[in-house]
């Protein structure tokens, strides 16, 4: 009876093992199908899942921007859209933008003012088009500069969804690629990249870089050949948007490395196209341009910031500014649209901020290099910060300026994501941190959004945008100068003389701060040759008005707008010795013995005999430049008529 007993409670025991063994196994084996099921990022209806996300950060981005409608053209508008011919031609005058240099339909000819040149037609093309529809009404081009930010947001938010799975619906708010979007929308330092006009190729370059990545993944998941084409030519009209796409040759293979699986020869597959593109893009740049990586002809330090310090100045100024991205992204404050010398200070290696920095870059090196091993997305986020930043950070060639908050607008992403995707590990991870870590993306969220509404308004015309610049970039001559030239401007258009007045003398102070930091500053310089010559209007005081003037051409020969003034002394009725004395000095002390600038030494000359062709020492200072630009015939028949009309000056 009991063995019968333990028969009967073995087997069942036995049933119970094997129950519970098949029970194990196909959980097992479940989980490992799961493991092995391939995710597929392109699942049909995405945007009918997503398309409360959608309008929302559509609204959001465009929303926030539509008061920058009517704001007028400022800064580099002028370059691209004001003042291009090629533009002003309207459509047909395409042609011509797509031939030549981004700078030539300004300026009238090609000017190498900054390494590299540039080669940005695709928006200047577009300028083009709205200009053959609706002139300069400035209204069109902000509107569709809203829009297209409104697309890109939208774009930001497909592609990372390609990286990472969305979250539950219920949670559709938390996950990270709306967080991430939404961040991006709203960073303050965006607010020049689409507030400004100019500021289109940045929207149009990172459309580019982030639909090739689209197109890539694509054929990646679904081996779409149309899309692996197609992503050639996206990559290429992206770096017809802005050489800065370039820098997604690194950002690419990187995200097919850390979000995919491993499949090395797809990978090359799918880059091919983007490298045929950037192949097809350089040829077509050296065509039009002439040389890949010129030097800078421009020695002047608005062109080339870096001049007037040593090799190890340089680099200590450089890194210095790259921690002061990093400061911008966690912190936009204060901003500002000038960095020109000296807003940021010449910096050196015993300076405890670049100690700081040195060592913050180190540590980003030594977990970038740990996390590819692991894929871990902050490897990823600095790898894409770190490439897209690159070629703006003056290490590889100058870029003209120190720095710039537009510089940032490609690699701002890579911080969104980063920051977006950490808060959410946080959430999930660590209990402490379910609603902490959401509350602290709330504050940046609260954040951004006020300090881009706050910091719009100031590219609403060049007196606001002057007016703030000089107030946070105090030791910046470009800054003093712009707001001076602001306030000459609006000095000219008051009716009452008192009035008039003390605005030129508040021009003056700031166009004298600009000099005082950059003497040999050419905008400046023009711009004190205005103020004094606004002063004599008021006082009449000749010669307060030739001092001012000698004193600007001893720092700069060429300022153009003196030459026309002095035209206008030669027909009124002034003190002719003072003005001879003045011509005499400027001519031969000046521009003949001082810069041997002898066209400009006889323009001035001229001016001299022009009033008085019997003065003795005009005749003698054009004898002494003719004899010194090697014109000897005509150089002794000067002097031969100087000695003449006053013998004392042959011993001198």
């Amino acid at each position: 009876m009991q063995t019968q007993i333990f028969i009967r409670v073995g087997m069942e025991m036995l049933l119970l093992c094997q129950k519970y063994t098949l029970m194990t196994t196909r959980s097992k084996t479940g989980k490992s199908r799961k493991r092995k099921k391939k995710r597929d990022p392109f699942k049909r209806g995405f945007w009918l899942r997503h398309w409360k996300e959608a309008c929302i950060l559509f609204l959001v981005s465009v929303g926030i921007y539509a008061m920058t409608i009517p704001y007028e053209f400022v800064l580099d508008d002028q370059i691209v859209i004001t003042d291009n011919a090629f533009v002003k031609k309207g459509i047909s005058g395409i042609a011509e933008i797509f031939g030549n240099d981004s700078f030539t339909g300004y300026f009238g000819e090609q000017k190498d003012l900054v390494a590299g040149a540039r080669y940005r037609p695709l928006s200047i093309a577009m300028f083009a088009v709205e200009h053959e529809i609706a002139g300069l009404d400035q209204r069109i081009y902000h509107a569709v500069n809203i829009l297209l930010y409104g697309l890109l947001v939208l774009i930001v938010f497909r592609v990372v969804s390609l990286f990472i799975k969305a979250a539950p619906k219920d949670y559709w708010f938390l996950a990270v690629p709306f967080v991430c979007t939404l961040l991006f929308a709203l960073h303050p330092v965006h607010s020049e990249a689409v507030a400004n006009i100019k500021g289109r190729d940045e929207i149009l370059a990172l459309m580019g870089s982030l639909l090739t990545i689209y197109a890539v993944f694509r054929y990646y998941y679904r081996g779409s050949v149309p899309w692996l084409l197609g992503s050639g030519l996206i990559f290429f009209v992206g770096l017809l948007a802005k050489e800065n796409t370039i820098t997604f040759l690194a950002v690419i293979p990187a995200a097919l490395y850390f979000f995919t699986t491993r499949n090395v020869k797809k990978w090359l597959i799918a880059m091919t196209p983007v490298l045929l593109a950037t192949v097809a893009y350089i040829a077509l740049r050296y065509h039009v341009i002439g040389f890949l990586f010129g030097e800078t002809v421009s020695q002047d330090l608005l062109n080339d910031p870096f001049v007037e310090m040593s090799g190890s100045e340089k680099y200590a100024t450089i890194l210095y500014t790259l921690g002061l991205y990093w400061n911008l992204l966690f912190f936009p404050h204060p901003l500002t649209h000038d960095y020109y010398p000296y807003h940021i200070p010449i910096m050196n290696w015993s300076k405890p901020e670049v100690i700081g920095f040195v060592l913050g870059y180190t540590a980003l090196l030594g977990v970038a290099i740990r996390g590819i091993w692991t894929k871990s997305m902050l490897a990823f986020c600095i790898i894409f910060f770190v490439a897209t930043i690159s070629v703006v950070s003056n290490v590889f060639f100058p870029v003209g300026t120190f720095m710039n908050e537009r510089f940032i607008f490609m690699p701002s992403l890579a911080f969104c994501l980063g920051l977006a995707f950490y808060a959410d590990r946080a959430r999930r991870r660590i209990p402490r941190m379910l609603w902490v870590a959401p509350a602290i993306l709330g504050v940046y969220v609260v954040g951004f959004t006020y300090k881009t509404i706050d910091r719009i308004p100031a590219w609403e015309n060049a007196m606001s945008l002057n007016t703030t610049g000089v107030a946070v970039s105090k030791n910046s001559t470009r800054a003093n100068c712009f707001m001076g030239t602001a306030l000459y401007k609006s000095g000219q258009d008051i009716s009452g003389r008192e009035e008039r007045h003390q605005q030129m003398l508040l021009a003056e102070t700031y166009i004298d701060k600009s000099l005082a930091i950059h003497p040999r500053y050419l905008s400046a310089n023009q711009m004190k040759s205005g103020v004094v010559a606004e002063q004599y209007k008021y006082d009449r005081d000749l010669e307060k008005l030739l001092s001012g003037f000698e004193h600007i051409l001893e720092n700069k020969p060429n300022v153009a707008y003196i030459p026309r003034y002095c035209e206008y002394l030669n027909g009124r009725n002034v003190d002719q010795r003072r003005l001879l004395d003045f011509y005499y000095r400027v001519s031969l002390d000046i521009m003949a013995i001082k810069y041997q600038r002898y066209d400009y030494a006889k323009k001035y000359m001229n001016y001299g005999l022009e009033l008085n062709p019997d003065d003795a020492r005009m005749n003698f200072a054009a004898g002494k430049i003719y004899e010194a630009s090697g014109d000897n015939e005509r150089a002794q028949s000067y002097l031969n008529k100087a000695y003449r009309l006053d013998p004392g000056l042959r011993g001198r």
